[in-house]
């Protein structure tokens, strides 16, 4: 029979492979699942905001219009934009309206701030753009002083760190990204 002692030694024991096995897989879902991600600046206000944190997925499909976090192709540091258009698409804005290879595309998460500008004033002036193959162009959502794709070009698919899904800081916004 065992000595108090010698169960709380194995008690012990059991907890500690318990902790150390919910350490690597935490780590493990962090490494390859999903990674925390911090937006800096206004350039996608005011659907995300500086400073706020998400978690963004390392796995999937990116989409139209998800929000990515990649490697910023001329700073040493991360950018969070919008995919708008993908490889071999033409991306064109006339008179603050999105055009995808001709379609019309309305895009709603701009509607709180389109609707705070002055009669006759765009939002998105007017260009366009012929995506490159397996290149991604990106906009931030403030696009009067967002750095994105019309600045630096369309970025490679392989330069995406994660598709940002879910907001957790600050706690009032706490939900899905929009």
């Amino acid at each position: 029979m065992k000595t108090t002692a010698e169960k709380s030694a194995w008690f012990t024991w059991k907890d500690l492979l318990w902790l150390v096995a919910l350490i690597l897989i935490v780590l493990g879902l962090r490494q390859f699942i999903f990674t925390p991600v911090e937006v800096h600046g206004a350039s996608m206000d005011p659907n995300l905001q500086d400073s706020e944190r998400l978690i963004g997925l390392k796995i999937g499909d990116v989409k139209r219009f998800d929000v990515v976090s990649f490697h910023a192709p001329d700073a040493d540091k991360e950018y969070i934009k919008r995919v708008i258009a993908f490889g071999g698409e033409t991306v064109e804005y006339k008179s603050d309206q999105l055009y995808i290879d001709g379609k019309k595309y309305d895009e709603d998460y701009l509607d709180e701030f389109k609707s705070q500008l002055p009669a006759g004033q765009l939002f998105t002036e007017d260009f366009t753009f012929e995506v490159p193959k397996d290149r991604l162009f990106v906009l931030g959502d403030n696009r009067t002083v967002s750095k994105d794709s019309r600045v630096f070009g369309a970025i490679e698919e392989d330069s995406i760190t994660s598709n940002a899904k879910f907001i957790f800081w600050p706690l009032n916004k706490m939900g899905t990204v929009k």
